[in-house]
């Protein structure tokens, strides 16, 4: 029951192209020195697709990404790789604020995409 976030961006070439192979994305946290640009996730919210007479044949995932990187520029060069790539699959559900840089000086990006995961 995770979405299926850090698979799709990892199969995405322009993503890797910036970052890296594996790409620099974690869950909540990254961890301390990562190098940037990276990007982490966090789930926001979600339900399955509820119906009458059947079980859910998918799940509906509202996921937070954000995106950190040296600079504005650096970081909305990834934060634009990551938007195309999921809005090949699903839609951006809100921009949000600007990110705290917790006094590291990166420029971050952050905004919120619905997904729907089929189950298998």
């Amino acid at each position: 029951m995770v979405p299926l976030i850090q698979s799709i961006l990892q199969a995405s070439s322009p993503v890797r192209a910036l970052l890296g192979d594996p790409i620099r994305m974690w869950p909540q946290v990254a961890p301390e020195g990562a190098a940037l640009p990276y990007a982490t996730w966090s789930v926001v919210g979600g339900s399955p697709l509820a119906q009458l007479s059947d079980r859910p044949p998918a799940d509906g995932w509202r996921v937070r990404l954000t995106v950190w990187g040296a600079g504005a520029s650096q970081a909305n060069a990834a934060a634009v790789a990551l938007r195309d790539e999921v809005e090949r699959r699903g839609s951006i559900e809100s921009y949000n604020p600007t990110p705290d840089d917790d006094s590291t000086g990166a420029f971050g990006i952050s905004f919120d995409v619905r997904l729907l995961q089929l189950r298998a």
